[in-house]
Parts: structure tokens; sequence; C-alpha cells
């Protein structure tokens, strides 16, 4: 099984088939084509992580539906259903529901399907949840190629630790998830440079660095420095500090006051301090 990660909420492709047997030389059928750019290439699925869309509330992916066989001069219609046995993710929690039917153009050989994602669950910060889906035949459209009639998406909210930190381990420190997350938010960037022989790249990677480091020196300020930023810390009834975006209040920080320094700090998943 193939996966692919997916950071934006569109994607780009060609209506040209991988495979022009299937698109001119069989019966009017329809499949998933999860990798459209790549040729002759089969995965059945691709993941999405909100850990990278930083105060998104919702995104879109797009799943590319092609027809194998002869365009026409009509619009057809298709079905997608959700395989229940095989899928984690909840409606409307995880996912909007799908549409009755979707529709190909006329003089199109492709869709491109919808799928709108949702960042409510907290859970998704420790787990992924699935979502299978199906092709379903239509009077206008069959689903002769088993293989590529189902596929899911993958979707979760957390990050894994890239190659590129232990390379500048040095400054940033022990790696945490929840560390990472705020390096994401704060660093203006999701990543930097894995060689710290790239003279050309250094200056840029260290300037993220202590954009990162003056954060965790001092929040408070930093929220005022980097107001385009989007980020707030509010002051919440049970008396705690809290960092969030603006535009996704539901996912909050909690800063706590260490009493040794009066400074506030954030904590990570194993209830350390995050310096």
């Amino acid at each position: 099984m193939k996966k692919i990660i997916v950071f934006l909420s569109i994607v780009l492709c060609s209506a040209c088939s991988k495979n022009e047997s299937l698109v001119y030389n069989s019966s009017d059928n329809i499949y998933f084509d999860f990798t459209p750019d790549i040729k002759d290439d089969k995965a059945d699925s691709l993941v999405y992580s909100f850990a990278y869309s930083i105060g998104k509330e919702l995104d879109t992916v797009f799943i590319p539906v092609r027809i194998s066989g002869i365009r026409q001069k009509k619009d057809r219609k298709f079905s997608v259903g959700i395989i229940d046995t095989s899928t984690t993710a909840v409606a409307s929690l995880h996912y909007q529901p799908l549409e009755k039917e979707y529709t190909i153009p006329a003089d199109s050989g492709i869709c491109l399907l919808p799928i709108i994602l949702l960042n409510k669950d907290t859970a998704l910060k420790t787990k992924s949840v699935i979502i299978y889906l199906s092709l379903q035949a239509s009077a206008d459209l069959g689903i002769s190629f088993k293989e590529l009639r189902t596929g899911f998406v993958k979707l979760s909210n957390k990050l894994e630790k890239p190659t590129w930190w232990d390379v500048w381990i040095g400054e940033l420190g022990a790696y945490s998830r929840v560390k990472h997350e705020l390096f994401i938010r704060a660093a203006g960037t999701t990543t930097l440079s894995a060689s710290q022989a790239d003279y050309m790249e250094t200056p840029k990677t260290l300037y993220y660095i202590r954009r990162f480091k003056s954060f965790l020196q001092d929040p408070f300020k930093w929220v005022g420095d980097y107001p385009e930023a989007g980020f707030v810390i509010t002051l919440e009834a049970d008396g705690n500090y809290y960092f969030y975006s603006s535009g996704n209040p539901d996912n909050k920080y909690l800063l706590e006051k260490n009493a040794s320094d009066g400074k506030y700090y954030f904590k990570d998943e194993y209830g350390n301090r995050i310096v």
C-alpha cells in the first residue's frame, strides 16, 4: 500500500491517462487515480495532517476520478460510498458527509472529488482515522476495475520527528511533538535545511530558529511583535493563560508560570517544560 502525504488542499493534474488503453479501448468505467502525475502508479490512498495547516478548522483534498472509455458531449453522474467496516472516521466530526452524486462534465475524462476534512477532534493529535471510499456504479458509468474503485484518506493532526531536527538539535533542543507544533506556529516555516553544510541556507535557518527561541523565551512579547501571524494569548475562566490561533480557538496551548523565575512556559506531552 502506498501512501501519499498531502500538505495542500488542491491537487493539480492533467486530464491525460497513465494508461491509454484504459481511456480509449474499454467500456466506460470510472476509477480512482490518487497519483495523477505518476505514470502507472497504483496508489490507493493519501495522508493528510492538520498539523501543517495552522489555524484551519477544515480543509479539502481532491481525489481525481477518471473515466476509462470515450469522452461524451454530456455530463455524466456517479456516486461515492463509505465502506463502514473499514472506516474509523466519523461523519460531521472528521469529515463532511458526501454528496449524493458527483458530475464528470461533458467532454471531460476526469472529476476532482472533494473530500472536506474537519479539524474538530483533539484526539487526532495522537491518533489517525481513515475514511474508506468506494466508487458506485451508475446508469452512466461502471466500476469494472476492482483494484481501482476503492481507496482511503488517512487523517490526523499529529507530527513525526523530521530528519532536520537532529541536524539542528544543538539549537532546537530535545524533540517533542508539542515543541514541534509550537515550532511550526512560531518559527515562520514548517521545515529547516537538512544540512549544516548548506551555507546558502544557514542564515535563513538560523533566523527561523531565533524567531522560535524568542517565542519560547517570552510568548507574550512574541504575540505582540508578530500580530500578522494571527495568534493570541488570553486569560481564561480557569485562571490560566492559553496560546492559540485566532482562526482555531479550539486548539489551545496552556502556559504555566514557574514560581522560581516568574516566567511562563509550555509543557510537552511528557510534562516537561519546553525551553
